[in-house]
């Protein structure tokens, strides 16, 4: 990977951001991390290069500034067709996976914004989409922020959302697992307590109405 740095308003400021050829960010106008990672879970404002930081490591695209995204597209792209040799799925060319990975993790944005799991009542609060092997966390960073994270397999279009089974019950279904003729078993996020979601096989199939109900293999305890 090239190194590649960049200039970014942070605080009033014009700050400096560098990617190293090891696939790290190196914030040089932030030298103590920790102590503005305290001060923001104590209600402080996120800095906009600490928030740069994390989208690097959460696979947020969209927050990431521009002079950042091609080197992490092609960050992105290894991790893809990581996954897809581990799912056995054909692999794709640079412009096929750069359409595919920008129509995926925005489909499932909105798809997560029609679920209903429990979160804080502040607009702080933040879902995260990634690439890989499915799975999906909820959790309250602060008083006031909820974090949902969700990995979804490279097959999530055409193995779920394409079946129209990305919500159901309003649950976020991140994968088929297996099938029949008249059900399917997936794996979904489902709530926890408080504000926890983790994921959990559930079956699925067509109620007398005609939608799709989901039944959680294992009860909660």
């Amino acid at each position: 990977m090239e190194e590649v740095q960049c200039r970014v308003r942070c605080s009033g400021h014009m700050h400096t951001i560098t990617l190293t050829e090891s696939g790290a960010l190196v914030l040089h106008d932030h030298p103590d991390l920790i102590t503005e990672r305290a001060l923001v879970a104590l209600g402080g404002k996120l800095p906009r290069c600490l928030a740069i930081l994390e989208a690097w490591k959460q696979k947020d695209r969209a927050t990431l500034p521009p002079a950042l995204r091609p080197a992490f597209d092609k960050r992105m792209k290894k991790l893809w067709q990581r996954a897809s040799n581990k799912y056995n799925c054909d692999p794709l060319d640079t412009p096929i996976f750069e359409r595919t990975v920008e129509k995926a993790t925005t489909l499932a944005h909105i798809t997560l914004g029609k679920c209903a799991y429990k979160r804080q009542e502040w607009p702080g609060n933040t879902d995260r989409i990634r690439i890989g092997k499915p799975d999906i966390c909820g959790m309250a960073v602060t008083q006031k922020k909820t974090i949902i994270t969700v990995t979804i397999p490279p097959v999530w279009l055409a193995r779920v959302y394409r079946r129209g089974l990305a919500v159901v019950d309003g649950w976020f279904v991140l994968d088929v697992l297996a099938e029949d003729e008249k059900r399917y078993l997936v794996l979904a996020g489902r709530q926890g307590k408080e504000f926890e979601i983790y994921p959990s096989q559930a079956w699925v199939n067509r109620s007398a109405d005609g939608n799709w109900r989901l039944r959680w293999v294992w009860r909660q305890q």
